[in-house]
């Protein structure tokens, strides 16, 4: 059997319950009230874990960057990707509210890094664990880095061959860390049901001898 990874006195494992991450990303559209309830939500759901995102919108997007179709779908196409994207950050300084009020409600708080500084900042803070966007799987800097962190890594795998997964997964444990969880990642928004391809976490269970998850693109929070 695959080694237990434990986050938080939480049991990651094939004999373990599910460990259940509810997706906060950018919902909270730059309000620490909106993300507070969010987590309210998360933790009412029986999520064990919420998740955001940590970025600053000049390190994520050039100027030109274009919007990708779903998102001109859902906000002013008139707006650029950039000015759109500083609407979406959490200021550094609700990060410690946040967390405090995850502690509160009893649910485990994680943030996607998408730099080195970000990394830094999420450690500074001493989160138990790193979930990585299905984008840096071929980064093998970046991973390395987030890696020798010492922490267990989530990593999406979106629209990765498994031979880039492979290189991934060298790269992560080319440093001495063995606490991988891959996750399926359908690359669409919102991603259909028939295009999940759920044993693709058997292939690469098997292929890498990780733990492996689901990470699914399909449901956007609601709140009441």
């Amino acid at each position: 059997m695959r080694d237990i990874i434990n986050i938080n006195n939480i049991s990651i494992g094939e004999e373990s319950p599910v460990f259940f991450i509810a997706e906060a990303g950018v919902n909270h559209n730059g309000d620490i009230e909106i993300a507070k309830q969010l987590v309210k939500k998360a933790k009412q759901c029986g999520a064990d874990c919420i998740k955001f995102q940590t970025f600053k919108a000049e390190r994520v997007v050039t100027e030109g960057a274009p919007k990708a179709k779903y998102q001109l779908g859902t906000t002013d196409p008139k707006e650029s990707q950039l000015d759109m994207l500083r609407k979406l950050e959490m200021s550094p300084e609700s990060y410690h509210e946040v967390i405090s009020y995850c502690q509160d409600q009893g649910i485990l708080f994680l943030s996607t890094p998408y730099n080195i500084e970000d990394v830094d900042f999420l450690d500074g803070l001493g989160l138990p664990a790193f979930k990585l966007a299905s984008i840096h799987l071929a980064e093998p800097y970046f991973l390395q880095y987030v890696a020798r962190k010492g922490k267990p890594m989530f990593v999406s795998t979106g629209m990765a061959t498994l031979a880039e997964v492979d290189q991934a997964i060298r790269a992560i444990r080319g440093v001495g860390n063995q606490q991988i969880i891959l996750l399926q990642c359908t690359t669409n928004y919102p991603s259909r049901v028939e295009d999940a391809n759920l044993r693709a976490m058997e292939t690469m269970r098997d292929a890498f001898d990780v733990l492996v998850g689901y990470s699914d693109n399909k449901v956007k929070p609601t709140l009441s």
